[in-house]
């Protein structure tokens, strides 16, 4: 596979970034992924327009910032791929100068497993945690509180974890959340990273004219849902049928969801 660095195109396995790096002694850097299909990043601009966020954010410069999509374009003709994901990581390894950090860009491609179809016909379970992500409104390296927590998703159901502060859920440690009461569309509008297949979401609702609103969640409100789905870059719309060993609405996949789902998967086939 090759890969850019930061200037140069090679293979993956020869990029390396120095033990002195602040990305690596101070978990500190930018993070963009997506999927490409047909060659073409799937709703590339809105991953391009976050991952430029992200970096004014943290207050991160690279020279290449603006050259990503024909970076990946270049990216995904010399590996000669028509469906895959790419990351994307831009790093700092020297001190702040003149209120930023000059960084270093990295993009790559690589293959995701793909999750059970059982996961989408019979639901995924959730755990939950208290934790609050900082800066939630960027993409960041820092996913240390979610991959501490894996060995807590104990079996093959379990895919993620939903972040609260004792009183509202956020969102997942990968992903969006969303609830459906009452057939009203419901998902969290702060503390969260606003996630590309969310909007993707948020566009069908308006689209086909099913009630949502952005709000504030109670914690007590994922007992009392009818349905629950995530979403995120790789599991796409999946719902979510037990958290915390507590099953929603009546154990199995709403038809709302279930809708959802299908319109998704023609956004998805109409764009290859």
């Amino acid at each position: 596979m090759i890969g850019f660095n930061n200037g140069l195109y090679q293979p993956v396995s020869e990029i390396t970034i120095p033990i002195t790096s602040i990305s690596v002694n101070r978990s500190y850097g930018a993070f963009e992924f997506f999927e490409v299909i047909n060659t073409k990043p799937f709703y590339g601009s809105r991953h391009f327009a976050r991952f430029n966020l992200s970096l004014g954010v943290l207050k991160l410069k690279t020279s290449h910032q603006f050259e990503l999509p024909s970076i990946v374009d270049e990216i995904v003709a010399r590996n000669y791929l028509k469906n895959t994901y790419i990351k994307i990581f831009v790093l700092p390894h020297q001190a702040i100068k003149n209120g930023f950090y000059e960084a270093s860009m990295y993009v790559f491609p690589v293959e995701m497993p793909k999750f059970s179809n059982l996961l989408y016909t019979e639901g995924a379970a959730l755990i939950t945690k208290n934790f609050q992500r900082f800066l939630p409104e960027v993409k960041s390296t820092n996913y240390l509180a979610g991959q501490f927590w894996m060995d807590e998703m104990v079996d093959k159901k379990t895919v993620d974890i939903i972040y609260h502060n004792g009183e509202t859920i956020q969102e997942t440690s990968r992903g969006n959340i969303f609830l459906i009461k009452d057939n009203k569309v419901i998902t969290p509008d702060v503390n969260i990273l606003k996630g590309i297949t969310r909007s993707i979401v948020l566009d069908i609702l308006i689209q086909n004219e099913i009630p949502f609103s952005e709000t504030m969640i109670p914690m007590h409100m994922l007992n009392e849902a009818d349905e629950v789905f995530i979403t995120s870059t790789t599991k796409h719309i999946m719902p979510v049928t037990s958290i915390d060993g507590k099953t929603i609405g009546n154990g199995n996949p709403g038809a709302i969801t279930k809708q959802l789902m299908e319109f998704f998967e023609k956004i998805k086939e109409a764009f290859a």
